[in-house]
């Protein structure tokens, strides 16, 4: 057996790969969001206007038909008027809603993406952040056990209080490290 299967494996390196892979693909659809939800919001003012037009349309009609002293035929004519207005007042009502209702999943899908990519990078943090524990611990431990091994190895009287003094500093780090993972850090 040799020394580099004894060590753990190191596969920090394949969850940052799975993390910034989703990442990428994340904020790929991000982009194409933006780029749907500003073409969908180009939709929205033109509707409005419309909307608004109809509606002043059909206000004036109506006046007109309050004060009207013509013919039937004109009465009639302007009846007809009064309800194409209405009815187009109200589809492109209709639209507009349909139109908002569509923005508004878009910005909800928007906002998902936003904490997911923010998730994702919170991840990275703490994924970095104990990799970077484990080294330490990596490290520290290699230490530890090279000034046990050349105290005993060269003869001199060996520093007990430094073997104490390292032997806590490590099983500071290992309550450390443990308490950072129960409490999801």
């Amino acid at each position: 057996m040799t020394t580099d299967s004894a060590q753990p494996q190191d596969n920090y390196d394949a969850f940052l790969s799975r993390l910034d892979a989703a990442t990428t693909s994340l904020s790929t659809r991000a982009g194409s969001l933006d780029k749907a939800m500003a073409a969908v919001s180009l939709l929205l003012g033109p509707y409005e206007s419309a909307v608004r037009k109809w509606e002043r349309r059909r206000h004036y009609v109506s006046e007109q038909l309050a004060a009207h002293s013509g013919s039937p035929q004109s009465y009639t004519a302007l009846c007809e008027l009064h309800i194409v207005a209405g009815k187009m007042e109200s589809m492109l009502r209709g639209r507009v809603e349909r139109v908002t209702e569509k923005l508004a999943v878009m910005q909800g899908r928007r906002e998902a993406i936003d904490k997911a990519l923010l998730e994702l990078e919170l991840g990275r943090i703490k994924l970095t952040s104990s990799r970077m524990l484990s080294q330490d611990r990596q490290e520290l431990s290699s230490i530890f056990s090279e000034l046990a091994g050349t105290t005993v190895a060269t003869g001199a009287i060996p520093d007990t209080g430094l073997l104490t003094d390292l032997k806590e500093a490590r099983e500071a780090i290992i309550l450390a490290e443990a308490l950072m993972e129960v409490k999801g850090y």
